[in-house]
């Protein structure tokens, strides 16, 4: 992992950029959104949905080694989220800050 930590203050910088936009929102976007909205029109039931956008998710992260099956709760969570709220913004605002902040935090230690 610390191959993805920023090491530098311009590194910094774009991974804060890079957790915002492709972390926050796009991910967010095409997994909570996108996938979410096709499983349930292919399954028929919104949790089943949920539980199985969280599991591609959190294979997406595969390169997390064992804590993909913590990334894979995660994305159930933040599916759950998005259901409960009816919008991806508390999601995408969750998931941009998490990232932001675990660079920052890699960054000064």
């Amino acid at each position: 992992m610390s191959n993805f930590t920023p090491k530098t203050v311009s590194e910094l910088v774009v991974f804060l950029i890079l957790a915002t936009t492709g972390g926050g929102f796009c991910e967010e976007f095409i997994f909570r959104g996108y996938l979410t909205e096709q499983f349930s029109a292919w399954t028929g039931n919104r949790i089943f949905a949920l539980i199985l956008q969280g599991v591609i998710f959190g294979l997406a992260h595969g390169y997390y080694g064992k804590a993909m099956v913590v990334v894979m709760v995660e994305g159930c969570l933040l599916g759950l989220l998005a259901y409960w709220r009816k919008s991806l913004r508390p999601g995408m605002l969750a998931h941009g800050l998490q990232d932001s902040i675990g660079g920052v935090v890699a960054f000064f230690s």
